[in-house]
This record gives C-alpha cells, structure tokens and sequence, in this order.
C-alpha cells in the first residue's frame, strides 16, 4: 500500500531524513519511534505530503504520492496533527462534519450520507454526546477523540496520527489506543502512528520503525525492535526489557539513574536470596541492590509488586503464575538459588498454602545464615493453619537465624558478616 524508496529530506542544508526505505502494507498498525530529533514527525509529514522530499519516492497504492491532488488524498488518507489549535467556538457536529469536505461540492453541499457518516464517526470515538458542545468546552482526552472522528469522517484507508496520545493522561492513552486498534481490526484502516510512548507502541503495533539520527535503525515486530540492545544505543539509557504476563508483548522497563550508576565493580562478595511477595521486600531489594549485594528472589507470583521490582533489577527470580500454588519444578529451582546464597533473608510477608513451601526450604537449610523480619508476629501472617509457625519455630531454633525488624537491623547484622 505504501512504499518509500531513497527518501531524503532536508531543512535548508541539514538532512534529515536520509535515504528511508520502508513497505507498509494494508491494514498494517505501524508505531514509528524514536529519540527527539529523528526524524519521526518530518517522515509522517513527507508521507501526508505536507512536506516535499528532497529526493526519492514515495508510492501509495502504487500511484506516486506527488500525482495525488489534495482531494483525492484527503478521500483516502487522513491526518491527526500533533497540536490542533481551534480558534473558533465550532460545535462539535460541525467540526466533525469538517471531515466531508472532500466530498462536498463547490458549494459545500451537505448530503444525507454525509450526516449518515458524521452519526457512525461520533458514535465510533464516544463523542456524540459531546455534539451540541464547543470544542473549547472539553478535556484534551475528549478533544482528541473529536480530530479523531474527524478524520474518520473521511472514511480513509490510511490514518496518520502525530503523538496521539501526548500530554494525556494514562486512562486517555489506553482509550485512544484502543479506539485505533479497533479502527485497524474492525474497519480495517492502516494505522500509522508516530510516538514516543515505547510500549503503548509495543502493546498495540504490529510493525514498528525506529529511527536514529534520520536513519532507519531496526523495523519489525515489537519483539524485533524493542530489544535492550536496541533501545540503550538509540536511547543512551539503560532499560529492562520482559515479556508482558497480560499480553505477551515486550514491555519496556527504565532502570532509574541510581541504579544505572552503580558500580557492579564494589559488588559485595555475599549473595543474598530473598523470600518475600505482596510488597514485604520491594524496598529492601532496592536498598540491597543500591549496595552492591548480589540478590536472587523466589519464589513469586507474576504481577506481585516484589516480582515487579525484582523484574525491574533484573535479578536472578523463580516466579510463577498469578494464583498459582508453588510446583515441585520451582521448588526445585528455589532451593537451588538458597543453596547458592551466603545468607537467606524471609521478609514479613503472609504465608498460605501456595507459598508456606517457600519458608518449609528455609526451615530444611542446613549450616546457613537466616534472617528473618518479625514486624508482625507470624501468628498473624499464618494463613495455614499452624503450619507456618512450626516451620517458624524450626528456624528460630537454628543456630544461624538472627531476628530483626527493620533494614538497619539487617544492615547491622551484615556488617557483621564482613
């Protein structure tokens, strides 16, 4: 449907883009990403032909781009700008109805079918409510279903949006994206989108262009491009990339400054494996890390907050699914990274019966350093009907188990160890 060959744009002397080559086919949902600077916006105007190449071509519906007039583009192709000032009170009927005008004679002309298209764009992006409203009397989430419907109005084949979702919050992000995807699968318009939003991009598109510097730097999907390779050369950041346990789509993680600085050089030489889950150890296992201790967790359930930031450090973990009790196979795993530690670390968190297996290994060790958190006695965290307090009791008893209740009695008990 759209092919670009050799594209090069330049502003004044400074390039731009520089030799772009693409093939985005029909009914495609195309992210095209980036750092600021390269060349997302300039490559979506080249294609809505707001902007002339330099040199090269581009080819839509195997026409040339440049033998399109105006109209007949605006009947097949549709643009949402990234800011869209209106300075004029226009209900909200009539600035959907603006999406006609291709259609309209000299006159400007409005026909039944053009009213018939108008009521289904509203009724599509949620707006018909809003039909008597100014445009001015709306959030930006609302206002941007409005261009939206705009442009569907023109019953396009293709869609262009500019940072859709800029400046919007998250409930807005996750209805516009979702909107597009319905467009895309349902009415099969092709969706390209430029955003800086990487894993909006990943959830929702099936091809992804990114370019660095005017260049095209990897395309594919959002397994192929959003790698951590990829994005700490592009991004000059360090990230953490993992499969999402929703969608099984990758899903992109920024490791924050602290940690990127870190010197791995001053690791401490004791490796630490923590029992946790439900938030009992997502601080200590920043306040670990931070350090320079050499952490492992397990096991946990995916989407807990401890599983979250154990992902997010990219630590050695054992996890499983959500709601699911602990398997002889992670048990296994488990106690192999225990056996591996110098020091075991159980946090206050609850113990039922899908994670009572996790403190039953702790109580099996033999000749290790345990430490266990007893802010809040385990007569209040056993949900097992007195298991969990006897596998307790048996750690107590070892002559290894030290009891604190804070991060700097465990700091203090491992200054100790040194």
């Amino acid at each position: 449907m759209l092919k670009i060959e050799d594209l090069i744009f330049k502003y004044g002397d400074m390039e731009i883009l520089k030799s772009i080559n693409i093939d985005i086919e029909k009914k495609d949902f195309s992210g095209i990403i980036g750092p600021n600077g390269s060349g997302k916006s300039t490559l979506l105007k080249n294609i809505s032909k707001i902007l002339q190449p330099e040199s090269g071509v581009i080819y839509y519906d195997r026409k040339l781009l440049n033998e399109y007039n105006a109209k007949e583009l605006a009947k097949s192709m549709a643009v949402v700008p990234q800011e869209t000032h209106i300075n004029f009170d226009f209900s909200i009927y009539d600035l959907i109805m603006m999406g006609r005008n291709p259609y309209q004679d000299r006159w400007g002309r409005i026909k039944q079918e053009d009213k018939n298209i108008v009521e289904r764009s509203m009724e599509l992006t949620d707006t018909i409510k809003f039909r008597n409203k100014n445009i001015n009397e709306l959030s930006g989430g609302e206002q941007q279903r409005v261009i939206i419907a705009r442009a569907i109005a023109q019953q396009p084949e293709v869609l262009l949006l500019d940072e859709p979702t800029a400046s919007l919050d998250i409930n807005y992000q996750r209805e516009i994206y979702s909107l597009l995807s319905y467009l895309n699968n349902k009415l099969d318009i092709t969706i390209i989108a430029v955003s800086h939003d990487l894993n909006l991009t990943g959830q929702y598109c099936d091809e992804i262009i990114l370019l660095n510097n005017g260049n095209i730097f990897a395309t594919g999907t959002p397994e192929e491009v959003l790698t951590a390779e990829n994005i700490s050369e592009v991004y000059n950041t360090e990230v953490i990339v993992k499969e999402s346990t929703l969608t099984g789509k990758p899903y992109v993680t920024i490791v924050p400054k602290t940690f990127r600085e870190h010197d791995h050089t001053t690791t401490k030489d004791i490796k630490i494996h923590l029992i946790c889950g439900g938030g009992t150890g997502k601080d200590l296992l920043e306040a670990l890390y931070s350090k320079g201790y050499l952490l492992s967790c397990g096991v946990l359930n995916q989407g807990d907050s401890d599983w979250e930031v154990a992902r997010r450090l990219n630590l050695e973990l054992v996890e499983i699914p959500p709601f699911v009790p602990v398997d002889k196979e992670h048990k296994t795993e488990n106690i192999n990274l225990m056996k591996e530690a110098e020091l075991v670390v159980v946090c206050d968190t609850p113990f039922g019966h899908g994670n009572v297996s996790n403190l039953a290994q702790v109580a099996e060790l033999e000749d290790k350093t345990v430490i266990l958190f007893n802010n809040r006695n385990i007569t209040e965290r056993d949900y097992t009907g007195g298991k969990a307090k006897e596998y307790w009791q048996e750690i107590i008893e070892c002559e290894k188990c030290y009891l604190v209740d804070s991060k700097k009695g465990l700091f203090s008990v491992l200054d100790d160890m040194k």
